[in-house]
C-alpha cells in the first residue's frame, strides 16, 4: 500500500513538472502579469485532470534519488519546449514590429509590455497585442492545452528517447525566427523604402525643401496607413503561423520517442 502511494505521488510529480515547464513560458499562460500563485494553482488543476492519462502507463518507482531528479528535469524540459515553440512566433511578431519601428522613426520610443514585463517598441507592442487577440480568437490557447494533453500519450512519462533529428529540428525552428520576423515586416519596410527613395529624389530636384522634417511624419503616416490596409491579410497570416506552430510541436514530440 505504501509503495503504491509512493508511485502515485511520483507520477503526480512528473506530470506536474511537465505542466509547470509549459506554464513557465507558454504564451498567455506564462504572462508576467499572471500571479505565480495562479499559475501554480492552474498547474495543480491541470495535473489532477490529466492524472488518469498516466494511471495505466505502468511507471516504476526508481530506487535512486538522482534518477528521480533527472526524470523531473526531463519532464520540465518537455513542457518548456512545448511552450517555447509557440512563444517563438510571438517573439518573431515583436521582432517584425522592431524592424518597422526602426524604418518609421520609432526606434527610441518604447512602451511597457505587461505580458513580458519589459519595454517593447510601439509597433511591436501593437502587433503583439494583435497577435494575442488573434491567438485567443481562434482558440489557439485551447489547441495548445490539447497539445499538452496529447503529449502524455505521445511521449509517455519516463519514456523520453531523443532521436538524432530532435536537436537539428529544434534548431531549424529557432532558426526560422529571424526570417519569419523579417517576412512579417517586409511589406511595410518595402513601402517605406519607396518613400525614402521618393524623398531622396525630391531632395535632389528641390534642395530648398527640408526633407528630414517632412520625411519623418510622412513615413509615419504612410507606414500606419499601409499597416491598416494589409491588416486583414496580416491577421490571416497570423492564423496560419499559429497553426503551423502546433504542427511543429507535434513533430517535435514524435521525435522524442524515436531512437536515433
Amino acid at each position: 500500500m505504501q509503495d503504491e502511494l509512493l508511485v502515485q505521488i511520483y507520477n503526480f510529480s512528473l506530470i506536474l513538472s511537465r505542466i509547470l515547464g509549459f506554464l513557465l513560458i507558454a504564451p498567455i499562460f506564462g504572462s508576467k502579469s499572471l500571479p505565480n500563485r495562479f499559475k501554480l494553482a492552474l498547474a495543480f488543476l491541470i495535473t489532477i485532470l490529466l492524472f488518469p492519462l498516466v494511471a495505466d502507463q505502468n511507471i516504476q518507482f526508481p530506487n535512486q534519488l538522482l534518477i528521480i531528479l533527472f526524470r523531473i528535469v526531463v519532464e520540465l524540459l518537455i513542457g518548456f519546449i512545448i511552450g517555447f515553440i509557440m512563444l517563438l512566433n510571438f517573439i518573431a511578431i515583436q521582432l517584425a514590429g522592431q524592424f518597422i519601428d526602426t524604418r518609421m522613426g520609432f526606434a527610441m520610443a518604447n512602451v511597457m509590455d505587461p505580458q513580458n514585463g519589459m519595454k517593447a517598441p510601439l509597433v511591436g507592442q501593437f502587433q503583439n497585442i494583435l497577435a494575442t487577440l488573434v491567438f485567443l480568437s481562434i482558440n489557439a490557447h485551447h489547441h495548445l492545452l490539447k497539445v499538452l494533453s496529447d503529449s502524455f500519450t505521445i511521449v509517455e512519462i519516463t519514456k523520453f528517447q531523443s532521436s538524432k533529428d530532435l536537436i537539428p529540428s529544434l534548431f531549424r525552428i529557432i532558426g526560422n525566427l529571424l526570417p519569419l520576423g523579417f517576412k512579417l515586416a517586409l511589406p511595410i519596410i518595402a513601402i517605406l523604402f519607396i518613400v525614402d527613395l521618393a524623398f531622396g529624389l525630391v531632395a535632389r530636384v528641390v534642395p530648398q525643401i527640408n526633407v528630414f522634417m517632412m520625411g519623418l511624419p510622412t513615413k509615419t503616416f504612410v507606414g500606419l496607413l499601409f499597416l491598416s490596409l494589409i491588416m486583414p491579410s496580416y491577421i490571416n497570416h497570423l492564423q496560419l503561423i499559429f497553426s503551423d506552430a502546433v504542427e511543429d510541436i507535434y513533430q517535435i514530440l514524435k521525435l522524442m520517442i524515436e531512437r536515433g
